[in-house]
């Protein structure tokens, strides 16, 4: 394997096993992760059904982006690109809340599933 195929197999791995245990980990306690999580919200401009809405299907989401990257091959695509669209909604309510450390490490995950994105080619597939 070529350092660039290396470089791509640990990104892949990263961020496949950190969505899916995201998701994996919040499934079986769904209801208090919602409650607790809503809870953070209540003073933003966000309805609290769309909140909650939005925090009861989120480790179900996380957990399909996390099995899409970790299959690979084109499905790996949509991960990443799915994963880059559900770290930019989360940065939308982080920011409402004004919580910058929070956005700031939400930074970090749209920085890595943009470049994890760059190292395909356009068909999905990894570049050599």
């Amino acid at each position: 394997m070529t350092s660039g195929q290396l470089s791509r197999l640990v990104i892949r791995i990263g961020l496949g096993i950190n969505m899916l245990m995201h998701g994996l980990v919040r499934i079986p306690k769904l209801n208090a992760f919602v409650t607790k999580t809503a809870v953070g919200f209540a003073n933003t401009v966000l309805p609290p059904l769309l909140t909650k809405s939005f925090l009861y299907a989120l480790p179900f989401a996380e957990f399909t982006i996390g099995i899409l990257i970790l299959v690979g091959g084109p499905f790996s695509k949509w991960g990443y690109f799915l994963g880059g669209l559900t770290v930019g909604a989360l940065l939308f309510g982080t920011t409402l809340k004004e919580d910058w450390a929070g956005a700031g490490n939400q930074l970090i995950y749209v920085i890595a599933f943009y470049l994890a994105l760059r190292g395909l080619d356009e068909s999905g597939r990894r570049r050599s």
